[in-house]
């Protein structure tokens, strides 16, 4: 099994996009697994040879109250349904057809406007290039897009649940799990989604890496061959 540094994946990614007139990047993966740090080391990358646009699916995810005050079902691994909340592991949690719209215009080479969801006043409307040499998509939602082989490099990232909850616990404070108590009583439900929602769209994605300990990367599948 090889590993790479981050930002050495992302040099070789950005080559082979660039190479072989790859528009899009998708990224999704488990919580903790490091898909914006690596998003955002391929947006560093990118920028060096032209304009580059950069979406978080948590963008379009639908307010958090109102998914909050909603419940659904679902079916765990062990096909027993299970009760809870909508989190970002169901599609009706994203306003996708904004995402597919975009995809559509950039596909087009069509500038395209987008107003971030954490924008608070207009000037922050942001400007989406259609001539851009990369759109990087990232988010556990990429899996509910559609994503086109041909103009396409789509990345999913994992870790073992070990390290999701530590890496949860390290960051806690800056989300609305406040505590470590609070994060492991939230990962079980969080994980039983993930697991049986998203997961298994991971055939889906041309290469599927594993984040460890020092968040390096080991290469499990690389359809493209572009990690040698």
């Amino acid at each position: 099994m090889k590993n790479y540094d981050v930002s050495e994946v992302a040099q070789k990614i950005v080559s082979f996009c660039t190479s072989t007139n790859k528009k899009l990047i998708f990224i999704s993966g488990n919580g903790a697994s490091g898909k914006t740090e690596l998003g955002k080391i391929i947006l560093k990358e990118a920028s060096e040879r032209g304009r580059v646009n950069f979406l978080e699916m948590d963008d379009f995810v639908v307010d958090t109250q109102l998914r909050n005050s909603a419940t659904t079902t679902w079916n765990d691994n062990q096909k027993k349904e299970q009760k809870g909340r909508y989190t970002t592991s169901f599609a009706a949690s994203y306003f996708l057809q904004n995402v597919k719209a975009i995809i559509y215009n950039i596909e087009k080479s069509n500038d395209y406007y987008h107003w971030p969801k954490k924008a608070k006043r207009s000037q922050e409307c942001r400007l989406l290039h259609g001539d851009a040499v990369l759109t990087i998509i990232e988010g556990v939602g990429t899996v509910f897009l559609e994503k086109d082989k041909s103009n396409s490099v789509s990345i999913f990232l994992q870790c073992k649940e070990e390290l999701e909850i530590k890496r949860r616990i390290k960051r806690a404070r800056a989300s609305n799990e406040k505590t470590a108590e609070e994060v492991k009583k939230n990962f079980d439900e969080r994980n039983s989604q993930y697991e049986s929602i998203i997961k298994p769209h991971t055939p889906e994605y041309n290469i599927v890496l594993e984040s460890v300990e020092d968040f390096s990367l080991n290469v499990i599948r690389d359809d493209f061959n572009i990690l040698e």
